[in-house]
């Protein structure tokens, strides 16, 4: 009898080994393909960037959560640089500063500096286009104070590569999500979001993990 009983525990307690065993393969699998995130398509730069005020390379993965990046303008040797931030509040600060000093830097010159006399797009709209280079026929345009909450129309949404950010002082703000979300919850699982300064172009948004992901756009200050 106490045979039997042993063999019956010992029975049952392989038989829970190999149940919970299951269960933790089942769980890595899952683990593994939750994060689907860190897979999104164009979730990737391409260039070196700033993340919280640390330098990674190009091409380092970014972390699984939704972040803010504010692009700043290529200097004379071509290299532009992108800063990503955790939070918004921080990310406000730092346009805040690369505004002012913008305005110091133009101080005493002819035009005033909110104008951004330096603009290299100098349109009063933001120009949108669908080809890598600019060169397609489908384009949009977007005027201050006006916005796109969705871009569900004309299938613009998620297929913008080209952005002529207009030469407005605004920053020219680009959603992953639409309804301009921010953070992740119904109807936006992909929440980041991209500031482009006034009067900058970009030909192929590639390079700064944003290519064919917009699904809305507002101006920004």
């Amino acid at each position: 009898m106490r045979i039997r009983n042993v063999l019956f525990v010992s029975g049952l307690l392989l038989f829970a080994g190999v149940a919970f065993a299951g269960e933790l393969t089942i769980g890595k699998a899952i683990g593994r393909v939750q994060p689907a995130d860190l897979d999104r398509p164009g979730r990737v730069m391409q260039v070196p960037y700033y993340l919280d005020g640390l330098l990674f390379p190009a091409g380092h993965p970014l972390p699984d959560r939704a972040l803010v990046f504010v692009l700043g303008r290529a200097g004379a040797d071509g290299v532009r640089p992108v800063h990503a931030f955790s939070s918004r509040d921080v990310a406000d600060e730092f346009m805040r500063r690369e505004k002012a000093a913008r305005a110091l830097k133009n101080e005493g010159e002819r035009f005033a500096a909110e104008a951004n006399f330096d603009c290299t797009w100098t349109a009063e709209y933001s120009w949108f286009n669908k080809n890598v280079g600019c060169g397609g026929s489908d384009t949009l345009t977007l005027y201050y104070p006006n916005s796109y909450d969705d871009l569900d129309f004309g299938g613009w949404n998620n297929t913008i590569s080209c952005v002529r950010a207009a030469c407005n002082g605004y920053y020219t703000a680009l959603y992953a999500c639409r309804n301009f979300a921010t953070s992740e919850g119904y109807d936006c699982d992909d929440a980041d979001y991209w500031f482009v300064p006034s009067g900058d172009i970009i030909t192929d948004l590639n390079a700064y993990g944003m290519n064919n992901r917009t699904s809305s756009i507002q101006f920004v200050p």
